[in-house]
């Protein structure tokens, strides 16, 4: 499975393993539960079942094997999805290793049906293809722990092969899905909300599978199911808003949405000159400069640190926010990327600098009014029209 946008909480949890093929590998705090999970349920009861008389330790020692391999098994399946979308132009941030499985992160959604096709048959065709290796591999292993631990690889390897196929968008086969429905149509967002709607439905039904099972004696089964259709109905709900985001901000720059008439304030003045310059332009927010430079970003609600009666003799650099990567944005930068960046550094607001000479300035609200103006039809435009379809089928 592979969500085009990286998930911010899920950012902050996780810890960079190394990288293969330039791609960072990264592993989810989440990731070490199911890990011990895995490691244990097989310890004590896959392994006793097919290798019974062993000492406990030579079963947990088999059991840490067996679940590394399996997660190896997961990246394989999530470098075959990102191997493929490097090969046809997009840019893939890494891939996570977290409680379900993994996931690839990419920066955009495919540019046509063809690559969203290749990218999600990728995964499930990695996966059938390492289960059959491994069968192979089995004919040649003569040791008993051996043939154990492969015969659970190539079980997990088909299970995570065909389950990825079932169309429950984001999983690959709701990408396949997408694909087909936007090669069929020509349009980007008709495939995505036929896709959500089919992954919702799937949701659905493995959390009714699962409670059923739960409530007729497999509980353990049946929660997996449960946690899963829960999981999928919400990456299905994010993916499709992200879809919807990429499909009206992915390919509009920054320097066509950004305020280019920028009011700025020196960072030598103080703050009762800033509190002047709120009530006389009627925002928020402004950037610092200093020799023409800009130094930080200082807000309205920077002003509670201060005293009514010591704002004439404190400096704005005092209460400004010093300038960091994540309060500025290139123009030539699309407006999704902004949008994410904003939303992200605490302070909703983008400084656009060419260099390091500023160009423009950047809110949330912007991009609120710019997504507004996008849901509605162009002049001269059939006026039955929702929202012009940004993504054709090439």
């Amino acid at each position: 499975m592979f969500p085009q946008h990286p998930d911010e909480n899920r950012a902050r949890s996780t810890v960079h393993l190394l990288s293969i093929f330039g791609i960072p590998i990264n592993i989810n705090a989440s990731w070490v539960f199911i890990y011990a999970l895995i490691t244990w349920t097989l310890a004590v009861g896959y392994f006793p079942r097919q290798l019974p008389g062993l000492e406990p330790v030579a079963y947990w020692a088999n059991g840490l094997l067996a679940a590394l391999l399996l997660f190896a098994s997961v990246l394989i399946h999530e470098l075959a999805h990102s191997l493929v979308a490097i090969e046809n132009g997009l840019t893939v941030r890494g891939i996570t290793l977290h409680l379900l499985g993994g996931v690839s992160q990419l920066d955009d959604e495919p540019p046509d049906p063809r690559t969203e096709f290749l990218m999600a048959a990728a995964g499930p065709l990695a996966s059938l293809a390492l289960a059959l290796v491994l069968s192979l591999a089995r004919i040649v292993v003569d040791a008993p722990w051996g043939d154990a631990i492969l015969t659970y690889l190539i079980y997990v390897n088909v299970a995570v092969g065909v389950f990825n196929l079932i169309p429950g968008f984001p999983l690959d086969g709701g990408r396949l899905l997408r694909a087909v429905v936007w090669r069929s149509t020509g349009d980007f967002a008709r495939a995505t909300a036929t896709a959500t709607r089919v992954g919702r439905g799937v949701a659905v039904a493995l959390v009714v599978l699962g409670t059923w099972q739960a409530f007729t004696g497999s509980f353990l089964s049946g929660l997996w199911l449960v946690l899963i259709g829960l999981f999928l109905r919400q990456a299905a709900s994010m993916s499709y808003s992200h879809a919807t985001l990429a499909s009206a901000l992915g390919g509009l720059p920054v320097a066509e949405v950004m305020t280019r008439d920028v009011v700025t304030v020196p960072w030598n003045a103080s703050v009762g000159d800033l509190v002047q310059q709120f009530w006389t332009h009627h925002v928020t927010s402004f950037p610092v400069v200093a020799g023409g430079v800009v130094r930080g970003i200082a807000t309205v609600h920077d002003l509670d640190r201060v005293p009514l009666d010591a704002w004439e003799r404190t400096s704005i650099q005092n209460v400004m926010r010093p300038l960091t990567g994540s309060m500025t944005i290139a123009p030539t930068a699309t407006a999704l990327d902004a949008l994410q960046q904003a939303s992200t550094n605490g302070l909703g607001r983008l400084a656009v600098l060419d260099g390091t000479r500023l160009v423009g300035y950047l809110s949330l609200k912007d991009l609120g009014h710019v997504l507004a103006l996008r849901s509605l039809p162009e002049p001269g435009a059939d006026r039955a029209a929702v929202a012009r379809p940004v993504r054709r089928a090439a």
